[in-house]
């Protein structure tokens, strides 16, 4: 079994996101497992604050990324929005461009081309943006068009458990279904249910560079 710093080799790593959660919900688990390991920065793309009920979401985007261990000075934020992705696809683009040259990351986790149209153009634009770099792309369940998957990340129950307690700061979201105890705990061991590991988070490479 391959270790993941195999893939991601010694950072920075760069997970990018549309909305405050993104990343929590998709890849919580593997960011909480590489915390002390290598560098880590996310970028979400939208504020998502145009929905009045959305105010705090940007706080508890931070307050959940801190439980992950994640830097917030290594939290990059957006100013793009929600659900009008499609008429700023080259704004986006240039702004990925720009933290790529910046960060230099040797590996992007991205959104899968799914049923959410700003996924569909954050996929889109970060193929463009990071091309020569190892990219992975993630799931986001609620959204899922993707086939199955063909990379497993092992995770231990401290890291599922940071990934829950994440994702549970956002108050903002609290009676939606996909940030359920429940739902994130059943994901990540049915996943890994098939391959006689405990827990598990899966993702889909596009493009491996060792």
């Amino acid at each position: 079994m391959a270790n993941v710093l195999d893939f991601v080799k010694e950072g920075p790593i760069l997970f990018v996101g549309c909305h405050p959660d993104d990343v929590e919900i998709g890849c919580g688990g593997l960011i909480h497992k590489l915390k002390n390991k290598v560098p880590i920065y996310i970028i979400t793309l939208s504020k998502n604050k145009k929905n009045p009920k959305n105010q705090n979401v940007l706080n508890e985007h931070f307050k959940s990324l801190q439980i992950l261990g994640v830097n917030q000075k290594n939290i990059i934020i957006g100013d793009f929005i929600t659900r009008e992705f499609s008429s700023s696809r080259q704004n986006i683009c240039d702004f990925l461009i720009n933290y790529n040259k910046k960060i230099k990351p040797t590996s992007v986790f991205i959104h899968c081309f799914d049923e959410h149209q700003d996924h569909q153009i954050c996929n889109s634009e970060s193929l463009r943006a990071f091309r020569g770099k190892t990219i992975i792309q993630y799931d986001v369940p609620r959204s899922t068009t993707y086939p199955k998957p063909t990379m497993f990340v092992k995770l231990g129950k401290k890291d599922l458990d940071a990934k829950i307690k994440a994702i549970s700061s956002f108050k903002t979201y609290k009676n939606k279904n996909y940030t359920s105890k429940n739902l994130i705990s059943s994901i990540s061991y049915s996943v890994a249910s098939k391959l006689d590991i405990p827990i598990s988070e899966a993702y889909y490479p596009v493009s491996v560079i060792f």
